[in-house]
């Protein structure tokens, strides 16, 4: 085997079939010494044969990980299962070095479970990629459903072929009737399984209740579509719940339950059955490393670009923090990770930040034609279509998804502001003459198309409402800081440990789209001696509108 290192030269290893090989995201790809046939992967994946100089009867492949980790930015553990040779696995452990470094990671994680009050790695109700390391939980995490499942399904059968043949054994007379453990183990399993299956249900039908109410709604084809595939998956999902709560509750018996200590004896060991079934009462993997992180996490990879995207609006919830404004998260439990809302308020300024708030798509098949209207499509689709009470979004074109949306409510005015999340590397994105699919852009479609409906108005975003959150440094992205078409778009590249210029964009932003903050917030130092001049000029821009 062969791996790049941090100087770029390449380290040769002996290959070890259940070793896990670091690679850096910077040079994604492992290499591999073959002789005899080539290697082929069960999937798609190709191993491409390179020219480097090799032993005699031996040539090396490459298994190069970089187009895949430019779609879908991860770290974790990756493998791939080979068809030649048979039984094989080539596996890595990527490192984030590239757009984010692991100490970042770790910053941003632990941002969010401080805010957030979770597990920032796990979706309690869909088992997703999404854990970066090991970490003790003071209370417990709720299994995912889909893995509790999986869980009881398999070891369902070992408890009925206990149940056909119990175990027995000689004993005196007293003790006849009295429940032998390696039959009562049956009862209290079902009993916890069961009540985790009461838990899981619960948690499927309060995100199954949200996604139908979502989708009664007005969405653009792609994201109906993917509410609809959902919907189906955790219809499924619930019925075999269901199903298996009726199964574990016929293996209860009132007298094994009686029975209070369980002493595993020698048979707990070697029965493979009773060993399948002593799994419900071990702690869970994630709870199980030490209090700091491991070494190498046990979970698949993480996915960078959801993180990122999460975390953007963690650090926007603490800089408002920072101006002094008071408040916190709120959200459905199973629905934290993908759409949560914050709402801030200081003296009389209230600040409601959405993320993934996803905006209604006007219907314009009931839609009447211009001429045959008195206010425009924003206004009308707010008065005549149901809006989300608590996220009262419209977008005029369906691939309108901002991942935040800001709302600003004073005594005098309401002001909205749009933002994306974008993990992309600077060396790439935006180099090419045609500049229309950068951020900045689809922000600037955002802002032009996205209105919030409040009472009878629809509250459209300031010219300056939009910004883009990139990875850092800031000085990597000053192409796309005055592009034609977007050069009202505020460019914020935060780094998960403090970044006071990410912080003084942010605050200049909400000054020209506010006035009336700077004479409310205390500002930091950075903007005291042009704060006057900012206001003065948001004003007049104000005034202008």
């Amino acid at each position: 085997m062969r791996v790049a290192g941090a100087d770029g030269v390449s380290v040769e290893y002996a290959w070890e079939p259940k070793t896990w090989y670091l690679i850096r995201d910077d040079a994604p790809y492992l290499d591999v010494l073959i002789r005899g046939h080539r290697a082929q992967a069960e999937s798609k994946a190709k191993l491409e044969l390179l020219d480097d100089p090799a032993p005699e009867g031996a040539r090396w492949q490459r298994w190069d990980l970089e187009a895949e980790l430019a779609y879908n930015r991860r770290l974790g553990e990756v493998s791939l299962a080979l068809k030649v040779p048979k039984g094989c696995t080539l596996r890595c452990y990527i490192i984030p070095t590239l757009l984010l470094g692991y100490r970042d990671v770790i910053a941003m994680v632990e941002d969010i479970e401080l805010e957030l009050g979770i597990t920032a790695a796990w979706d309690m109700v869909t088992e997703r990629p999404e854990r970066t390391w090991s970490r003790r939980a003071e209370g417990g995490q709720t299994i995912a459903p889909s893995e509790l499942v999986g869980l009881v399904i398999e070891e369902l059968p070992a408890a009925l072929s206990i149940r056909r043949d119990p175990f027995a054994e000689l004993g005196p007379h007293a003790r006849r009737g009295v429940p032998l453990a390696e039959n009562a183990i049956i009862s209290h399993w079902a009993v916890r399984r069961h009540s985790q299956l009461l838990e899981a249900a619960t948690l499927v039908t309060t995100e199954l209740s949200l996604l139908r109410l979502k989708g009664t709604r007005s969405n653009s084809e792609g994201r109906q579509k993917k509410l609809d595939e959902e919907i189906e998956r955790l219809v499924a999902l619930e019925f075999k719940l269901t199903e298996l709560s009726r199964s574990l509750t016929r293996l209860r018996d009132e007298v094994e339950l009686m029975t209070v200590l369980v002493h595993p004896g020698p048979l707990f060991q070697r029965d493979y059955r009773l060993r399948r079934l002593l799994r419900a009462f071990a702690p869970r993997i994630s709870e199980s490393f030490s209090a700091i992180e491991s070494s190498r996490s046990h979970f698949p990879p993480v996915f960078l670009n959801s993180l990122w995207a999460l975390w953007g609006a963690v650090w926007l919830a603490k800089e408002f923090r920072r101006l002094g404004f008071t408040g916190a998260c709120y959200a459905q439990a199973t629905d934290v990770v993908s759409s949560c809302s914050w709402r801030f308020q200081r003296d009389d300024i209230v600040v409601e930040l959405d993320y993934e708030p996803g905006p209604v798509f006007i219907d314009y098949q009931e839609l009447p034609p211009a001429h045959d209207r008195t206010v425009p499509a924003l206004e009308w689709a707010a008065r005549n279509q149901e809006l989300d009470p608590d996220r009262p979004f419209l977008g005029s074109e369906p691939r309108c998804a901002p991942d935040y949306i800001i709302r600003i409510t004073t005594a005098h005015t309401k002001c909205l502001v749009v933002g994306d999340a974008c993990l992309a590397s600077p060396k790439h994105h935006g180099k090419g003459q045609d500049k229309t699919s950068t951020k900045p852009y689809t922000v600037e479609r955002y802002r032009r198309t996205l209105g919030w409906a409040t009472g009878d108005l629809v509250v459209r975003c300031h010219p300056m409402g939009g910004f883009v959150v990139f990875p850092p440094p800031a000085a990597a992205w000053q192409d796309l800081q005055q592009i034609p078409g977007a050069s009202d778009c505020t460019l914020l590249c935060p780094g998960p440990q403090q970044d006071p210029e990410a912080s003084r964009r942010l605050e200049n932003m909400l000054l020209m789209v506010v006035p009336q903050l700077a004479s409310s917030l205390a500002l930091g130092s950075s903007l005291a001696n042009g704060s006057a001049a900012s206001q003065h000029a948001g004003e007049l821009l104000f005034s202008n509108i």
